[in-house]
């Protein structure tokens, strides 16, 4: 083999790999993941969505310990750009004042935001809202948006305030600034 067809296949795979390294996730398909806890055994549910567009996973705390656990559950949904083009600026404030129309003492914590390649990622803390079962006052919502190349992904959580600690805020805020997309 000639020395310049060894050199043009050595272009040629170092093009792809530096390329590989830059795909984009295939519309519909993307999607981000979160390691949760290792100390806790998470069963996965789909959530049923009408559209093709949304998709959503709920994770729930199972086994004997379960309700001891400060988080007892972590939703995650996925909205492509396809059909909903929706941005993570703004969300926080938006779901601010849907929380105010139950609790209006909520209030707004944006605990990091940053914007990578034009895409935005925001994590941010709703205080004196209230859980599922609970009274204004009675949880922590911590939410992260981030914004992927096709889709807008969300993780939420509720931390309840008689399971609030900083330990266990700041546990799940670096969880959710851990998450990545793929």
């Amino acid at each position: 083999m000639s020395m310049c067809r060894i050199i043009g296949y050595f272009i040629i795979v170092q093009l792809l790999s530096t390329f590989h390294g830059y795909a984009q996730p295939t519309p519909g398909k993307e999607k981000i993941v979160i390691s949760l806890p290792a100390e806790y055994r998470w069963k996965s549910q789909n959530i049923p969505k009408d559209t093709k567009g949304i998709r959503g996973t709920s994770y729930a705390i199972r086994g004997k310990d379960a309700q001891q656990a400060p988080v007892q559950m972590v939703t995650v949904t996925t909205i492509d750009k396809r059909y909903y083009p929706m941005r993570a600026e703004g969300s926080p404030q938006e779901k601010l004042e849907f929380e105010k129309a139950g609790c209006p003492d909520a209030s707004l914590d944006v605990v990091d935001k940053k914007v990578v390649e034009g895409r935005t990622a925001i994590l941010y803390a709703i205080k004196n809202t209230k859980s599922a079962e609970g009274d204004c006052g009675s949880a922590v919502l911590l939410t992260y948006v981030a914004e992927g190349p096709t889709a807008l992904h969300t993780i939420e959580l509720a931390i309840p305030t008689s399971h609030f600690t900083q330990d266990t805020y700041h546990q799940w805020c670096d969880t959710l600034l851990q998450s990545r997309i793929e």
